[in-house]
Formats: C-alpha cells, structure tokens, sequence
C-alpha cells in the first residue's frame, strides 16, 4: 500500500487499484503525434473529438435555426421529463460524498506523491478555482433568477415562506453546495491519480480500478472524447451568455445596438484576448487575469453592498443562509414527478443547472486539479466546496436582495401614495426610466404607420423592468431584458450617474474578464484531455479549441438563443453523468485500499 513517504518509489510503476491484492503494473505512456514543438495531440481523441466538434458547426450552419432550436428544445424536454431524476440523483450523490471524503480519515491525504507543497498561494488558488467555476453565470442570473421565482414562485414549496424568503433560497440553492461538490469530487479524483498515482492527467486514468488496462485503449478514448464534447458545450453556453451580457453593458453605457452581430464581434474580440491569456500560460495570464477578476467583482460588490444599505445586507445575507438550509434537504430531492407543472419548473430551472454544472464539470475539475497538486484531500474539499458557497451567497445576497428589496420598497412607497394625508408629506420617489411600448387590449404590441413602435416612458424597478416590452431608443426593436436587467438594477441603485456609470462599466468589465478567463481555462483543460493527460499542453492545439469554443457559443447564439444553449449543455450532460458516478465509485474503492498517514506517524512513544 501506498503511504506519503513509499509513495515516491518506482515512478514508473503503478499499483493495480482494481484488484484486491496490489501488484505492481506499468502505466503506458499514452501515444501522441507531434506535429512540431507547438502541435502535440493524441491520435485519437484529438481529431475524432475535433471532427465531433466540425459536425456540431455544420450543423448548425445547415439546418434552419427555428428548425434546430425545436430539435434541442425538443429533446432536452424528453430528457427533463424522464431522466431528469438522474441529474437529482447525482448532484446530491456528490454533497453527501463530498463531505464524507473531508471528515474521513482520508482526509490526511496528500494530492503528490513526495510531500510538495501547493503549487499556488490560497487567495491565487481561490481566485483562479472561482473565475473558472461561475463567474459568467453568477452575473447573470444574480439579478434575473430571484426576479424569476419571486413573480412566479416555484410550485410545490411549503407554505410559511414569503415570496422574496423562497426566491433567494432557491436561487442560492441552484448556485451553492451542489455545483462545488460535483467540482470537489471530479477534481480530487483527477488530482489524486494524476498526482498521487502518477497516471496521466486524464478522465479515463480515474475509471482504471474499474475497467482496468481498457482504459489505455479505445474505451478510454471514447471517454476523453465525451469530456471534451461536455466541456466545450458547456463553456460555449457561458460564453453565449456572457456575449450577451457584454452587448447588454455597452448598449447601457455607450448606446451600443443590441444585436447578434454585436455579439458576434464580442465574442470574436474576447475569443481574440483569451488566445492571448493562454500563449502566456498557467501562471502568468490566467492567473493574472482571475485575480484582478476577483478584485473588481468584489469591489462591484462592495459598491452595491454600500448603496443598498449595509445593515440590511448583513439581515438578508443572515436570513438568505437559513431559508437555504431550510429548504436545502427537501430541494436536494426534488424533481417535479406529482405534477406536470412541478415537472416543467424542475426542467426548466433545476435540471438544467445540474446538467449546466456536468457540462462544465471535466473543465472546471480538471481545472481545479491542475492548480492543487500538494494540497490535502481535506484542504481541498473544504476549500473547493465552502468558501465558493459562502461567497455564493454573500453575492446572490448583494445582488438578488437588493433587487427585491427596490421593488418591495417601491410597492409600499404606492401603497402610501394612495393615501392622501400620507401623499404630500412623502418625498418624490427615485426610479430610473425606460423606454416602454404600449399594448392592445389584447397584449400585443401597437405599431406606427411607419413600423415603428408606440412607446411611452415610464418608471420601473429592475423586478418590473424584467417582464416589460423594452423598446430601444428609436422604437424600432423590442430589447431582451433578461441579459440587460443586471444594469437596470444598478440603474435605479444610486441617483448619481457618475456611480451608475462606473458601476456599470466595472461590472461589464467583470464579464469580459470571466469570458476570457473561462475560454483559456477551458482551452487548456481540452487540450489537457486531447493531448493525452499532458499537464502542460502545446500552444497551438490550445488556441485551437479557443477557437472552436467562440464558433460554437457564436453559433448556438444564432441557433436558438439562451434555449439552445440550454439545451446543449443538457444534450451533452446525459452520457458524461454515467462517466461522473462512476468515476465516484472508484475514488472510493481507491481510497478505502490506500493506507492513510497516521496524525502522529513520527511522534515517538512515552
């Protein structure tokens, strides 16, 4: 059995994991073609993963968008409706999992085979692990979700919870423990047996205890494969995502259209940058990158934490945290089997997370793995599942909260106002105002002689912004509110334009940086994969899938929007879920063969 100190010997051999009685097997070195110092790729996974990847964009560019966007939609329904169990199962396997393996005694154990200490310092670690894991998603939906459960609360929820209590809670629940477990466990297992067991750096060196010396052939291959096709479905939705974002902040500060072709050009532009990140390396662009990433988000943060009132923050990040924990056990379960509309809202918001979260898992697990070599399995848990909750949290709280709250206020500021003693004492009320398109007495939307839209101003809160025709400013075109709501927030926040602009041009500066320190991460994380577990893979294959991760999010945007994207990442989540419990159930027979370092191995006795 292996111990931290006989863990160094024979480097070129490998305790056999699979069988009872350990012997010692030699761990081939997977095959490569190199095409020059620069183009170093596995025979296999490469190019079928490449060609998978050429196929997704012919399609795309073949078929109808209307036509594809029902195909995606169309399937990711089936799969919500009967195997959205699956995902529920597995996201709250890995938290009841994921704890277990912090509080063992294989707590102690040490992810590198010689005792080396962690590679990185904790704040870069911290830092580098969250820019990755959510960054784009958290700006998103911080403001939108909430809105999203608070006007139409999710069926099913116990009575004794108001609408704003049930809002946070279940945003927090889709952003907190569940997606960092299923990180935490993927990237502990690939660190330790890349790490510790000295296997390549790559999903088929974790199923080995299971499938055994397969794992170096054509089975292993096609396991690579789906990590790839997971991975890059996945960034490819955050990043359709982001550009969508990105148009929305400089269509706020600069009067920027919104269109595709904008976003085309953003993502072409931050495709541009993130090339950049990844030619200067682990170390030096992503790492530069994640941190001053981090720096601006908490000052955004900070900046909302101050105008929305610093006492009623710390009240609501203290309730939030209870309402999650309250609802967290019985959500952990739910999938919406008693009823047609508690199935339709588990696919539509919690399958789709856990599906989203899969998608992403080889990238940001791998990710996570390459960055902690040296840490304790304990170290690495805590440190991957807690603090990124508790800031989770903290920002849902700052973000989401704050936009309830406005609403909440303005509904009691009217309801005064209907009283006429009341109404002239009062102080005029601050909203900021949009451009707002009038509708029939059917709901449609009246039209000008010239095919112009009939608009009106009006004053709205972020909450109301989010389901109202927002028309631009020369009526031609109704504005998609869910990717622009986050400024309309920061909009009716502060009186001051010079704090509305700034804040709205740090927080579009945040996306930029998350779009690009996902696509670099994610490139080198492919690359990892198609280079046969090279931790440190070539430079050209690396701006190869940069590329194609821009072409995909480029064109499942024009696809069908946020809903292909969606569906994608649900599509590519089914098979890759399979892969991910298995991967579990041989981190815990490794692991329960592995003789784990005493406390006080070298203590002397008394």
């Amino acid at each position: 059995m292996y111990t931290d100190e006989q863990s160094s010997t024979r480097p070129s051999q490998q305790t056999n994991i699979a069988s009872q009685h350990p012997q010692d097997v030699e761990v081939p070195e997977l095959p490569s073609v190199n095409f020059g110092p620069h183009f170093e790729m596995h025979p296999v996974v490469f190019p079928v993963g490449a060609l998978i990847v050429l196929a997704l964009v012919a399609l795309t560019l073949l078929v109808p968008n209307e036509e594809l966007k029902t195909f995606f939609v169309s399937i990711r329904n089936w799969i919500g409706e009967h195997v959205g169990w699956l995902y529920v199962l597995t996201l709250t396997g890995f938290v009841l999992f994921s704890f277990w393996l912090a509080f063992s005694r294989f707590g102690r154990i040490r992810l590198s085979k010689n005792g080396e200490p962690p590679e990185f310092s904790t704040l870069s670690w911290f830092a580098m692990l969250f820019s990755a894991g959510m960054g784009i998603g958290l700006l998103f939906w911080s403001v939108a979700e909430p809105i999203y459960h608070y006007n139409s609360t999710p069926p099913g929820f116990a009575e004794g919870f108001d609408n704003e209590r049930i809002a946070m809670a279940v945003t927090i629940f889709h952003w907190g423990l569940h997606p960092w477990a299923l990180y935490a466990v993927v990237g502990l297992a690939l660190a330790y047996f890349g790490f510790r067991r000295d296997m390549p750096l790559s999903f088929r060196s974790i199923l080995h205890p299971i499938l055994g010396d397969r794992v170096w052939g054509l089975t292993g291959d096609a396991i690579d494969v789906l990590a790839i096709i997971a991975t890059l479905t996945g960034v490819a939705t955050s990043l359709g995502i982001g550009a969508q974002q990105v148009n929305a902040g400089l269509s706020f500060l600069f009067g920027t259209d919104i269109t595709l072709n904008i976003q085309f050009i953003i993502i072409a532009a931050i495709t541009a940058v993130a090339t950049i990140s990844v030619v200067t390396g682990l170390g030096t662009g992503i790492r530069r990158l994640s941190e001053l990433n981090i720096a601006l988000a908490a000052i955004l943060m900070l900046i909302v934490i101050v105008g929305s009132g610093i006492i009623a923050f710390i009240s609501s990040t203290l309730d939030n945290t209870g309402a999650y924990l309250q609802l967290l056990p019985v959500s952990s379960f739910r999938t919406g089997a008693f009823s047609e509309e508690g199935r339709n809202w588990a696919t539509a918001w919690t399958v789709f997370y856990w599906a989203w979260w899969i998608s992403w898992s080889p990238f940001v697990g791998m990710f996570i793995a390459r960055i902690s070599k040296g840490r304790t399995i304990r170290e690495f848990i805590l440190g991957t599942l807690l603090v990124p909750t508790a800031v989770g949290i903290i920002w849902m709280t700052a973000f989401g909260s704050t936009t309830l709250r406005q609403h909440q206020n303005h509904l009691e500021y009217e309801q005064k106002t209907q009283n006429p003693e009341l109404r002239e004492t009062l102080p005029a009320e601050y909203l900021p105002e949009f451009n707002v398109g009038i509708k029939d007495a059917k709901g449609k939307l009246l039209m000008n002689d010239d095919g112009t839209f009939q608009t009106e101003t009006q004053q709205l809160t972020a909450a109301e912004y989010l389901n109202a025709p927002i028309i631009n400013s020369d009526n031609t075109k109704k504005i998609d509110t869910l990717p622009t709501v986050l400024f309309a927030m920061l909009d009716g926040l502060f009186t001051s334009k010079i704090l509305i602009v700034t804040t709205a041009g740090i927080a579009t500066l945040c996306i930029v940086l998350f779009f690009v320190t996902s696509s670099d991460s994610a490139s080198m994380v492919i690359d990892i994969i198609a280079s046969g577990g090279n931790p440190d893979p070539p430079v050209g294959t690396r701006l190869f899938w940069a590329i194609s991760e821009g072409l995909v999010a480029a064109l499942l945007l024009a696809a069908g929007g946020l809903d292909a994207l969606q569906a994608a990442s649900i599509i590519a989540a089914l098979p890759f879920s399979i892969i991910l419990l298995a991967a579990a159930w041989s981190l815990f027979r490794t692991l329960t063969r592995e003789e784990v370092p005493r406390l006080h191995a070298h203590r002397p006795r008394k």
